[in-house]
C-alpha cells in the first residue's frame, strides 16, 4: 500500500475508503479484502484494525463480532481486547521511564531492588538484570502449567507471586533470548518498587493518561470494560476457554484496551510527545542480537525485516485472544491487529500474516530475493537434533520438547536441511561461515561455544535451540516409545489370545498368573496414558488451553495413570526375575515376558525424563 503523505489525503480519508474504485489504495483495500474472507475461513469470530501514521489514526474500522451470544459488532473505539504480550511493552515503558530518571539502572543486579525475595546466585558473577529481563536473556526456564486463570479467580500480590512461583535459572545471562513471562513480571516489580506505586497505577499515570488511552488498563482484577468475549474453534462451534487472565499484569496478563486506545499507543511510539525520543530509541533498538547477522531485540520489542522494511514489532496471545502491534519507523507507520478467537490454533497469526504482507506490499513492493552465494565447506559439523531453550525442565510440560525438536542434517557441500522450523524440510545454503539461508532469503545461524552448539532462526530474535546427544534426542525417545508400545500392544493381544488357546491344558502356580495379570495391566496402563495424550494432541489448540488453564479432566486423569505404569512394572520386574529362578512357563513364554518387562522399563524411563511420574498435575 502507498504511504499518505499529503494532508488533503488525509482530509477525505472518508470520501475515498467510500468510493470502491479507491479501494485498492487505502488500508480499506486490504483489510476489507482479507479480513472478512480471513475471519470465516478460519473461524473467527472478530477483529479489529487500526492504522496510524505520523502521529494520526487513519484508519480504524471492526469486523465480526465481539459476542456470539449477544451479535454485537465489534466497534474499535468501545471494543475492549485483552491485548496480552503486547503488555510487556508496556512495562517496559515503565521501567525505562525510571531509568531515565535515575531510580533504576539496567546494569545493576535486581537483588539491589528486591525486597521480600531474592534472585538466587545460580551463576556467580552473573547476576539477572534490568537489561537482561528486558531482552529475555535472564536464561529462567519457561513455565505454562496454569499459567491463565478465570477472571474471577482471586490471585495473590505481584510480590507473592514472584517469590512463590520463581522458575529455575537454566542459562547465565546475557548468554541467548529465551522469551520469559516470569522476567516482565519481575521487571514490573521493579517498576513498584522504584516507584512507590502499584504497577497498575503507574501505568495508568505515567503512560495511559499522558496517551490519552482512558479505555485501557492493567489492573488486576481486571475492570467490568466493555471486553470482547474470547473463543475457540473446537471443530464445530465457538466455546469460551475456561481461562484468559493470570497473575503476571507486566508480562500481559489481564492488560486490556480497546483498539482505539491501542492506535493511540502506536502513535506515541512513533512520534515523541508522550514518550522522549531517546525513551523510544532505546525501546526499538537493537539491544541484543542472539548472533550479530540476525534481527534484535529491543526493549520489550523486536525487529524483523519484511520487504526490506525494518519493522519493530510485539504480538501477545492467550486461549481466546490474539494481538499484534507493528511499527515501521521508516514509514512512519503503525499497525495494530486484534482477535477475539484463533489464538492458540495458530488461525489467527495466519491471518495477520497475509494481512501485514499484503499491507507492507503496498508501502512497498516486495523485491526479488537474489539466489544465495554458496560458501562452499563441510557443514556436517551442524548436524544433529536441536531442542527449543524455552522449555521448562523442571514440570511434566517439558514433554513439549518432543514436538518442538529440530533435525540438521549436511546435504551437500555448504548446504544443510532442517526439518521442524516451520512446515516440511527445508533447504539451506551457507553464505557465511555459520550463516545459512533459504530460498525465500530468511535466515538461520550456528554458534559454538564451550562445546555446546546452538542454533537461532532468524525470524524470531527471542527463541533457541540447543543441540542435544542422541540419547537426549526428541527422536531417539520417540523412537524408544514407539518400539516399547509395539511390543507392549502385541503383548495386550496376545496374551489374552494365548490364555484362550490353552485354557484347561496348563496350570500356572499363582505368582505366575500375578505376573501376567501385572504386565498385561502395565501394558494396558500405558495403552490407556498413550491414548489419553493422543486425544489431547489431536486438537493442538484445545491441547495449549488444557496446559496453560489446568482445566481438562482428561488430562488430570491421563497424568494419574504413570503412577499406575510405575507400580504395575515394578511388580513386573520383580516378577521376571522370579519366572527365570522358579521356572515359570516355557523357556519361550519367559523371554517374552522378559522383552515385555524392558519394555515397560524402556516407556516409564522415557516418560520420568519428562516429569511424568508422580503427581505432576500437583506440582
Amino acid at each position: 500500500m502507498f504511504r499518505i503523505a499529503a494532508t488533503a489525503a488525509l482530509l477525505t480519508f472518508a470520501t475515498v475508503l467510500s468510493a470502491p474504485a479507491a479501494q485498492a489504495a487505502t488500508p480499506a483495500g486490504v483489510f476489507d479484502e482479507i479480513l472478512p474472507r480471513s475471519l470465516a475461513e478460519h473461524h473467527i469470530p472478530g477483529a479489529a484494525v487500526v492504522v496510524v501514521e505520523g502521529g494520526k489514526t487513519v484508519f480504524s474500522k471492526g469486523y465480526g463480532v465481539s459476542s456470539v451470544d449477544t451479535q454485537a459488532k465489534v466497534d474499535p473505539e468501545r471494543t475492549g481486547f485483552l491485548i496480552n504480550s503486547v503488555g510487556k511493552s508496556i512495562a517496559a515503558t515503565a521501567a525505562m521511564q525510571l531509568v531515565e530518571q535515575g531510580k533504576l539502572a539496567l546494569d545493576a543486579d535486581v537483588n539491589t531492588y528486591l525486597k521480600s525475595f531474592k534472585i538466587p546466585e545460580t551463576f556467580p558473577g552473573r547476576p539477572v538484570t534490568l537489561f537482561s529481563l528486558l531482552t529475555h536473556t535472564a536464561g529462567f526456564e519457561d513455565r505454562v502449567y496454569r499459567m491463565f486463570t478465570p477472571r474471577d479467580e482471586k490471585l495473590p500480590s505481584l510480590a507473592e507471586h514472584l517469590a512463590n512461583e520463581m522458575p529455575t535459572r537454566v542459562r547465565p545471562p546475557g548468554d541467548v533470548a529465551i522469551y520469559s513471562n516470569y522476567g516482565f513480571a519481575l521487571a514490573g516489580h521493579l517498576v513498584e518498587l522504584a516507584s512507590e506505586q502499584s504497577y497498575s497505577d503507574y501505568v495508568r499515570q505515567h503512560i495511559f493518561e499522558p496517551a490519552g488511552m482512558k479505555d485501557s488498563s492493567v489492573a488486576q482484577p481486571t475492570p467490568d470494560v466493555p471486553l470482547a468475549s474470547g473463543y475457540r474453534w473446537d471443530g464445530a462451534a465457538q466455546v469460551v476457554p475456561p481461562a484468559n487472565f493470570g497473575p503476571e499484569p507486566p508480562a500481559g496478563d489481564g492488560n486490556v484496551a480497546t483498539p482505539a486506545d491501542m492506535g493511540r499507543y502506536l502513535s506515541a511510539n512513533l512520534v515523541p510527545g508522550v514518550f522522549s525520543r531517546s525513551l523510544l530509541d532505546q525501546l526499538h533498538g537493537a539491544r541484543f542480537r542472539n548472533d550479530r547477522r540476525l534481527p534484535a531485540m529491543g526493549f520489550g520489542f523486536s525487529e524483523r525485516y519484511l520487504n526490506g522494511l525494518r519493522m519493530v514489532e510485539k504480538t501477545g496471545d492467550s486461549p481466546g485472544f490474539f494481538s499484534v502491534l507493528e511499527l515501521i519507523p521508516e514509514k512512519n507507520t503503525g499497525v495494530y491487529l486484534a482477535f477475539n478467537g484463533g489464538a492458540f490454533s495458530g488461525d489467527a497469526a495466519a491471518v495477520t500474516a497475509e494481512v501485514l504482507r499484503a499491507f507492507v506490499e503496498r508501502l512497498q513492493p516486495a523485491a526479488p530475493v537474489p539466489a544465495p552465494v554458496t560458501l562452499a565447506g563441510d557443514v556436517s559439523r551442524f548436524e544433529g537434533s536441536y531442542t527449543n531453550t524455552r522449555l521448562d525442565y523442571d514440570s511434566f510440560t517439558k514433554v513439549r520438547a518432543l514436538a518442538g525438536g529440530v533435525t540438521v542434517t549436511a546435504d551437500g557441500d555448504g548446504v544443510l536441511t532442517t526439518s521442524g522450523l516451520g512446515e516440511g524440510t527445508r533447504r539451506w545454503t551457507q553464505t557465511e561461515p555459520g550463516l545459512f539461508t533459504d530460498a525465500a532469503g530468511e535466515r538461520l545461524a550456528f554458534r559454538e561455544s564451550g562445546g555446546e552448539m546452538l542454533l537461532f532462526a532468524g525470524d524470531d530474535p527471542n527463541s533457541s535451540y540447543q543441540r542435544t546427544s542422541w540419547l537426549e534426542a526428541s527422536s531417539t525417545h520417540l523412537l524408544i516409545l514407539g518400539i516399547a508400545l509395539l511390543l507392549l500392544l502385541g503383548a495386550l493381544a496376545w496374551w489374552p489370545i494365548r490364555a484362550f488357546v490353552r485354557r484347561g491344558r496348563e496350570r500356572n502356580p499363582s505368582g505366575a498368573r500375578f505376573a501376567t495379570v501385572a504386565a498385561w495391566s502395565a501394558a494396558l496402563a500405558v495403552l490407556l496414558f498413550t491414548g489419553g495424550f493422543a486425544l489431547l494432541m489431536s486438537d493442538l489448540s484445545a491441547a495449549a488451553v488444557a496446559l496453560t488453564s489446568g482445566h481438562s479432566p482428561l488430562l488430570s486423569v491421563t497424568l494419574l495413570l504413570p503412577n499406575v505404569v510405575l507400580l504395575l512394572t515394578g511388580a513386573a520386574v520383580v516378577c521376571t526375575a522370579l519366572a527365570w529362578l522358579r521356572r515359570w512357563w516355557t523357556t519361550p513364554a519367559r523371554i517374552t515376558y522378559t522383552v515385555v518387562s524392558v519394555a515397560l522399563v524402556a516407556f516409564l524411563g522415557v516418560i520420568t525424563s519428562y516429569h511424568l511420574v508422580g503427581l505432576p498435575y500437583l506440582a
